[in-house]
């Protein structure tokens, strides 16, 4: 992330472009009839105000508390953004680590009549509602919303989790007028601050006085620090291309609990290792669950008594567990009990792992659960160690003879070692009592991942070019193939979906494996493509499959990097027979493109047959890198557009 100092601008704290005064509700006409945002016309709305105070108190009984103070003033800009007074936040209702959201105050600002009008959110308007067994969920939304209105929401939220400050986050996916944010903590609390993205802020600290209540008219003062933050004018950090989590990228400071020096204590270091992680995934309900007797000890021993190969045996026992509970689509860390998923017949990935890992455990296999942090929630930081580092785990299965396999048994569209590309990351973390164990796993090359299309076609004299094209996917583009297939649910839907930005019509189709638990799938496509003509000539086009489209990153700079969704393999072969009466004319050269900063290449080769009555075309291309760093993107994309124009040469036909 320092990396991208030396590709933004640094943007001045000086002052903010939008005068405001920042007393709640003081919003001036001049705020409501504002119409856009000079620093970002396409804003469809805009943070005028954010004030952000977090504060860690003492209680009489000598506890901690955290008081969070979060206020916001938008500005709608545009329709798309009238849903940026809607809130919604998860609070944890479980005993001691019980929290309270209170204070909630919303007021919709509009220009009407020639005067500003408030409409106050009433309380019927906010809903508390169950989350699970151990949180709520808290919504409620601004009224009388529209494009032009002024939004000011407040709310405070109290907790023991004094050691939580997390975020005080800048930036955003929207652009910022102004932010001020407070950090306050007594001194016996040490805290580390780490800059995230940018520091588009300006920052300051002191010691400041607070006194504790001690019972009986008395009380004693102590030291708290202090860290007051500053940030105007800050642009919006929009999604792009192959960004799985640009929130990792926004200017922010984070505030981690390193040590506790309580008054007649013995100071103590309290900054997590990563043992402490293990320890918290090896008490909670994912070992239990692994461990637990199988459910399916009938059906898994026929399994077992065969003489399938190791991998035959652990996919046949997925293929078990798939088909008595159905995937809910949700991705989760800990499982649920065993007896109430098979009650609902469904469950999330970790239900369906913990419930898989069971069953080939009873097969006799060794079964690791791995911890995964998805691409999604950002990278996993080795300076920033989280009690909560992960999002979900997958198997790791070993037979007696040392093969091993990797699984998540919840995807159908997947297989062993195939898993969808936000768990694609280098460490994934085994949790194992065996410290002798590496416990840091690759999960980004367990699989070649490849795609073929080989057209055998036929042009006529009129240009058109009719014949089959097989597409083969192996690995990740076998998984995403088969989604991609199974998203549509009539035929003709599918035929324009795949006609789509390529030059062909689909005449037929037939596929294999698209429904089946399978390391690879392909179809095979009767098409039919027009090729353009002059009255003695034809231009034949020959990569009829649109590979690398040109238009696919227009944007001539880029402040965040470029993370692939995996490392891949296309290869594109046409074979096609040309008219009676025509010969080849010209026919581009043999050609090679490829990355200087970016692990990249592609090669594209003509030939034609001897009697000149056929062209074979053969062109690869192979990524071996997930990444690409802002300060390469100019030589990538560079590269990128060489791809598209490989891909866009012209063979021409003549009479003869």
């Amino acid at each position: 992330m320092i990396l991208l100092l030396a590709v933004l601008p640094f943007s001045s704290v000086a002052g903010q472009d939008i005068k405001f005064n920042p007393k709640f509700e003081a919003v001036s006409e001049e705020e409501v009839k504002m119409t856009s945002y000079p620093r970002d016309t396409s804003a469809a709305a805009v943070i005028i105000y954010k004030e952000l105070t977090r504060t860690v108190f003492v209680s009489p009984g000598f506890e901690f508390y955290l008081k969070n103070i979060n206020r916001y003033r938008f500005k709608v800009l545009k329709e798309s953004a009238k849903d940026i007074g809607d809130f919604e936040i998860i609070y944890r209702t479980d005993g001691e680590m019980s929290e309270k959201i209170h204070d909630i105050k919303v007021t919709t600002f509009n220009w009407e009549n020639g005067k500003v009008v408030k409409t106050k959110m009433g309380k019927e308007f906010i809903f508390d509602q169950k989350y699970s067994d151990h949180a709520k969920r808290i919504s409620f939304s601004a009224q009388n919303v529209k494009v032009g209105s002024v939004i000011e929401v407040t709310f405070e939220r109290l907790n023991k989790h004094y050691w939580d400050i997390g975020d005080i986050t800048f930036q955003g996916s929207i652009p910022v007028n102004c932010v001020e944010a407070k950090v306050r903590y007594p001194e016996w609390l040490v805290f580390n601050a780490m800059s995230r993205g940018l520091k588009l802020y300006s920052s300051n600290q002191s010691y400041e006085t607070d006194r504790l209540t001690l019972g009986t008219g008395k009380y004693a003062d102590y030291n708290s620090l202090q860290f007051n933050y500053r940030a105007v004018n800050l642009p919006a950090l929009k999604a792009e291309d192959n960004v799985y989590c640009i929130s990792q990228f926004y200017s922010a400071v984070s505030f981690e609990l390193a040590a506790l020096r309580l008054p007649g204590q013995v100071p103590k270091t309290v900054a997590y290792q990563w043992s402490d992680v293990d320890k918290r995934i090896m008490e909670s309900d994912i070992f239990s669950e692994l461990n637990s007797s199988c459910k399916f000890k009938d059906e898994v021993d026929p399994i077992k008594n065969s003489d399938k190969s190791f991998k035959e045996k652990v996919v046949a026992i997925r293929n078990l567990v798939a088909g008595k509970v159905k995937w809910n689509k949700t991705i989760r860390l800990v499982p649920k009990s065993a007896s109430s998923v098979l009650k609902e017949s469904s469950g999330s990935n970790a239900d369906i792992n913990a419930l898989t890992g069971s069953a080939l455990k009873y097969a006799g296999f060794t079964v690791t659960p791995v911890a995964v942090k998805l691409r999604t929630s950002g990278e996993l930081q080795d300076f920033h160690i989280s009690l909560d580092a992960f999002d979900t785990f997958v198997l790791k299965v070993a037979s007696d003879k040392g093969e091993v396999l990797m699984l998540d048994a919840a995807f159908p569209t997947g297989y062993v070692n195939i898993f969808p590309y936000p768990y694609l990351v280098p460490k994934a973390r085994q949790i194992v009592k065996d410290q002798s164990i590496r416990p840091w796993i690759d999960l980004t090359s367990l699989t070649k991942n490849q795609t073929s299309y080989n057209v055998h076609a036929k042009l006529d004299e009129d240009g058109l070019l009719s014949g089959t094209m097989k597409i083969e996917a192996t690995g990740e583009e076998s998984m995403y193939l088969k989604e991609f297939y199974n998203s549509y649910d009539e035929k003709e839907k599918f035929y324009a979906a795949l006609e789509k930005n390529n030059s062909y019509t689909i005449v037929d189709l037939t596929v294999q494996n698209m429904d089946e638990y399978t390391p690879d799938c392909s179809m095979t496509v009767g098409i039919e493509s027009q090729m353009q003509t002059t009255e003695d000539r034809i231009y034949l086009k020959p990569v009829i499959e649109t590979l690398h489209s040109e238009g696919r990153y227009k944007s001539e700079t880029r402040s965040v990097p470029v993370d692939f969704p995996y490392r891949e393999t296309t290869v594109y072969n046409l074979v096609v027979e040309i008219p009676e009466g025509y010969e080849i004319e010209q026919m581009p050269s043999n050609s090679s493109a490829g990355s200087t900063k970016v692990d990249s290449k592609a090669d594209i080769v003509y030939k034609k047959s001897e009697d000149g009555r056929k062209i074979e075309v053969s062109y690869i291309y192979v990524l071996n890198d997930m990444y690409a760093d802002p300060r390469d993107y100019q030589d990538f994309r560079r590269y990128w557009m060489q791809l598209a124009k490989l891909e866009n040469e012209t063979i021409v036909l003549k009479k003869k």
